[in-house]
This record gives structure tokens, C-alpha cells and sequence, in this order.
């Protein structure tokens, strides 16, 4: 622990020098993130076992001509309720040299990296959710002068809790080609065809888990490959992108009937098409999707499993919620098997007509309905509801000053992703309004409301914030579980910007659910207290 300390030190005191450009030392980038969080019994939500909380992010970028290096250090005297276990003390969590040319680049250390749309696998890192299962090893890509020809191969450990007491690694490899191009034809049109290749390979088994699978009459494979293949086409303002993912034999929890499970190993794959369509002041996307077993964890695990134990990325396939309510009880993607589909349309009314009047209007229509296939059911039964919205955003400018946004979103829920045909329902309403005193002051505040007969019943919500541009921010907030418990989950904050610093200080009452980021979520367990963000680059 001392040494990490000490590494530490030295690089908080080296922030100096950073984002100054020398023509002979390179140029020096520089990023502090620090959340810190002071918790307080509350009665009306029961206390946290912990006081306090506090995770901390330091991260360098130095670059000279075609070379570049950098590292990040992370610390958590004690992690933030709610975040993965696996975060504590102190550590050099990511180092990494690179050498780039135009046609190549040649990198060893720490990386990020996506295959596809990453149902194959995505290293990436998102402190919200406390994920950031980097790879450290190394990586080698290649491409054509004019790109029509990409490739890379890369192999490496992904971090899972501190460094270095990472279990697994992984290889594999990537093809990108544009098939117009490399036959030398010119063309608006564009054809492309991927491939990706990848292998985990279980340096070690839990013990747990080698027992489970032993009483399932199975062993634990030490490969578990994966393969992705991929076309796109694009012409104008029309593309239709298809994937296909396969993943290799692993460890499976089977679902049976009254509650028993069985141990077994079991393969997954995947299938996703998107289409994207615009014309004038219209735009569409529509997106099928299919999942089979496409749990793909870095370490298998008899525990909890933590949300920072991924390999892969599979995102819920509905709209993404912003407002309060709306995101009160998000879907979590069924990875043991579902099928659904999302759909969006979008409208730009236009200034001058008939509804979009003097300053426009804009309208989006978004929609899922997702299924939990029946393999992955105990009763194997029929495909059972697992997720269904419908949602409406209606956007309109009434003056230069004020702008109104009326947003309804109908939601059914299965909390079991259809392992019960019972499901909940609830319809969120909500009005955003803006209005712009004059250019450095403006007030926005949204008015909430959710009615539903399950769950925990009807709510309402309200939000003020106030923006004196361009340094301060205050905003006030009130969510109340009206029809159920009767609390009051009341926040206010403020936020103060200069230059590349950013301080805000938020206190209050949160109420526990799961915390998403792009489909992704952990579960936030409800506190009272203080939080402290400071953020600063250089």
C-alpha cells in the first residue's frame, strides 16, 4: 500500500505541468474526478451501515509526436454505498505506451476496446456504475492507406477488483472491410462486412464454483470462445446494419420448475438488425433483437455477481429514461434468453407552417416490446412479457425565451422478467419547461406525475433549476411516494464552474432502485446525506 501511495503523490504533484505544450517535453494532460459522500440516519428510510464514502480518479495523458503513454490511478479509502465490493484502497488501475502511424499502431499496457456492438465483448469504463474492466496486455492494429481495410489483434488480462489479482485473459482479433473500395469501385454506396474473433481463458476456477459444476456431472471449461460476424450497407440517408454473435460452451445456472436449478454447460449466441432511415424533416430506426445465454462474465463467480464482473455489453432495448419518474423502475436486459424489438420516429415540424409555427416543433415517438423466451423459463411455457413502453416527447418553442416539453410514458414492467405472467404497470406524465431571462440567466423546472395500482403505487415529482451561466447552478427537487409509503425523497444542490473546474454539493434524501447508464445498472441502496463532486481537468 505504501508504494501505491507514494505513486500517487507523485503524480498529484506533477498536475503542475499539465495541457502546457513544450516543444521538446510533449504535452501533459491531466484529469481529477473525487466523489465524496457524508451519510446521516434517517428514520424515514432506515440508516446505511456505512458513514461515508469516497472514490477518487486521477488520470494522465502525456503525447509526443507519434509516441504517447499514460496512466490512471484510482482510490477508495472507503467506496461509496452501493458500488462493487472489489473497489477499495489504493492502486494503479491502468498504464500504457503507444506508438501510432498512419497505417499502424502499436500499443501495450492498459486499453479499451469494443467488438462490434459490443455483445461480443466491450472493455470500457463508466464510474457511475463502477465498471471499468480495462485490458492490460497488448494490441496491434493495421489499415489501408485510404481505410478500406482495418485490422487488429489484441490479447490481455481484464481487470476485475484491484491490481493485480485479475483472474482471466482474453485474445482475439478484428477485420473491418469495405468491400466497394477494395475492388476499386467509387460509389455513394457503402458495403462493409466485420468479423471478430475471441477467446477467455480461465486462468483460474473458484472453488464454488468447480463444486457446482461437479454436481451437475460437468467440468469448467478453460476456453470459452465467441465469434461475431457483421454487415453493413449504407446509401443517402438509408442504413441497415446485421449482426450475428456466437459464444462457446460455459458454466450455466438452468432454471426448472418449483425453484430447482441444474448445473450444466451450455452455449449462447445472439442476432441484432438495426435500420436507419431519414428523409426531410423525418427520421427512423428500428432494431430486432434475440439473446441466448449471452451472460459473459470476466470470472465466474458462486457470489453476488458485480456489475464490474462483465466482459460484454448488453444494453436494455427500450428508451433510455431521463426524467425522475420515468426511470423509477428501469428494465434490465434478460441475458439468459429474450427477444423484442425498439422502434423511434422523429419529426422536425418546420418554422412557418401550420404546426410548427414561428420557431418549429419537434416530436419523437419511441416504442419496445421485449419477450423472455421460454428456455429460459421454469415452466417452458409460451414467450411471457417482459418489457413494453410506448413513449411520446412533444418539443415546442413558444417564444426566443420560453420552450415547453410535454413528455408521457406508458410502462409495463415484468419484475421477474416473465418467470411470473403477473407484470406491473405504471404511466408517468411530465411537463419541462424553460425560460431564458436573458443570455447568462434562465429557470427550468419539471412537474411530474406516476400513477400505477402496483408496485409502490401513485407519485409525484417536481424540479427547479436555476443557471446563472456561466458558473453557477442550483437546483431544488422533491420526489413523494404519495399513494404508498408517504416519504418525501427532497434534494437540493449547487454547482459552480470555472474554466475546466467544476465543484457541486448535493444534499438530501435518494431513495434505493437501480442506477442505469445506456441499459446498464447497479443497485443504489436509498441514504440520506451530503455528496461532494469535484472535477478539474487540465
Amino acid at each position: 500500500m505504501r508504494w501505491q501511495v507514494t505513486i500517487l503523490f507523485i503524480l498529484l504533484s506533477s498536475v503542475w505541468a499539465g495541457a502546457y505544450d513544450f516543444k521538446k517535453a510533449g504535452k501533459l494532460n491531466a484529469a481529477l474526478e473525487s466523489n465524496s459522500a457524508v451519510y446521516i440516519d434517517d428514520p424515514a428510510i432506515g440508516p446505511l451501515p456505512e458513514r461515508w464514502g469516497s472514490n477518487n480518479y486521477l488520470k494522465l495523458d502525456w503525447q509526443l509526436n507519434s509516441f504517447s503513454a499514460g496512466l490512471q490511478a484510482e482510490w477508495y479509502p472507503q467506496a461509496l454505498a452501493g458500488y462493487p465490493s472489489e473497489l477499495k484502497g489504493a492502486s494503479l488501475t491502468s498504464l500504457y505506451f503507444e506508438w501510432s502511424h498512419k497505417l499502424a499502431r502499436l500499443h501495450a499496457g492498459s486499453y479499451h476496446l469494443q467488438l462490434g456492438s459490443g455483445l461480443l465483448m466491450r472493455s470500457w469504463e463508466d464510474r457511475n456504475l463502477g465498471i471499468n474492466n480495462i485490458i492490460t496486455g497488448g494490441l496491434i492494429s493495421m489499415q489501408t492507406t485510404d481505410r478500406w481495410l482495418q485490422a487488429k489483434v489484441f490479447g490481455g488480462v481484464p481487470k476485475y477488483g484491484p491490481w493485480p489479482s485479475w483472474p482471466n485473459a482474453v485474445a482475439g482479433a478484428d477485420i473491418s472491410l469495405d468491400l466497394l473500395p477494395a475492388f476499386g469501385v467509387k460509389s455513394d454506396h457503402c458495403l462493409r462486412i466485420e468479423g471478430s474473433a475471441l477467446d477467455r481463458v480461465a486462468v483460474s476456477t473458484e472453488e464454488g464454483i468447480a463444486f457446482l459444476a461437479g454436481t451437475g456431472g460437468v467440468s469448467v471449461p478453460v476456453h470459452v470462445p465467441g465469434v461475431s460476424a457483421r454487415i453493413q450497407y449504407s446509401w443517402k440517408g438509408f442504413s441497415l446494419k446485421g449482426e450475428y454473435v456466437w459464444k462457446g460452451r460455459d458454466f450455466y445456472t438452468e432454471l426448472l420448475p418449483k425453484s430447482s436449478q441444474r448445473y450444466c454447460l451450455k452455449d449462447g449466441n445472439a442476432q441484432i438488425i438495426e435500420a436507419v432511415a431519414t428523409a426531410g424533416p423525418f427520421s427512423g430506426t428500428i432494431t430486432l433483437r434475440r439473446l441466448e445465454n449471452m451472460t459473459y462474465r470476466i470470472f465466474n463467480t458462486s457470489s453476488t455477481i458485480s456489475p464490474a464482473n462483465t466482459l460484454n455489453y448488453l444494453p436494455a432495448l427500450c428508451m433510455q429514461q431521463t426524467y425522475m419518474l420515468a426511470g423509477l423502475n428501469p428494465y434490465e436486459t434478460y441475458a439468459d434468453g429474450e427477444a423484442g424489438l425498439q422502434g423511434d420516429l422523429f419529426w422536425n415540424f418546420k418554422r412557418g407552417t401550420a404546426l410548427g409555427g414561428r420557431y418549429g416543433m419537434k416530436l419523437h415517438v419511441a416504442g419496445s416490446w421485449i419477450e423472455a423466451l421460454p428456455f429460459a423459463l421454469p415452466d417452458r411455457n409460451e414467450h411471457h412479457l417482459a418489457y413494453r413502453d410506448i413513449n411520446i416527447e412533444l418539443e415546442k418553442r413558444w417564444t426566443k425565451e420560453f420552450r415547453t416539453i410535454l413528455f408521457v410514458s406508458i410502462q409495463e414492467n415484468s419484475a421477474t422478467h416473465g418467470n411470473r405472467n403477473a407484470t406491473n404497470a405504471q404511466n408517468v406524465f411530465v411537463f419541462d419547461g424553460l425560460y431564458k431571462f436573458n443570455p447568462t440567466m434562465s429557470l427550468r423546472w419539471e412537474l411530474q406525475y406516476l400513477f400505477s395500482k402496483e408496485l409502490s403505487r401513485d407519485w409525484m415529482a417536481a424540479l427547479a433549476e436555476f443557471s446563472l451561466a456561466p458558473h453557477w447552478s442550483f437546483t431544488v427537487s422533491d420526489m413523494y411516494n404519495h399513494g404508498g409509503s408517504g416519504v418525501h425523497y427532497f434534494n437540493v444542490a449547487a454547482s459552480y464552474t470555472w474554466s475546466s473546474l467544476n465543484i457541486s454539493l448535493m444534499g438530501g434524501r435518494n431513495r434505493e432502485g437501480m442506477i442505469c447508464s445506456g441499459g446498464v445498472c447497479r443497485w443504489q441502496p436509498a441514504f440520506t446525506g451530503v455528496v461532494l463532486r469535484i472535477l478539474w481537468s487540465i
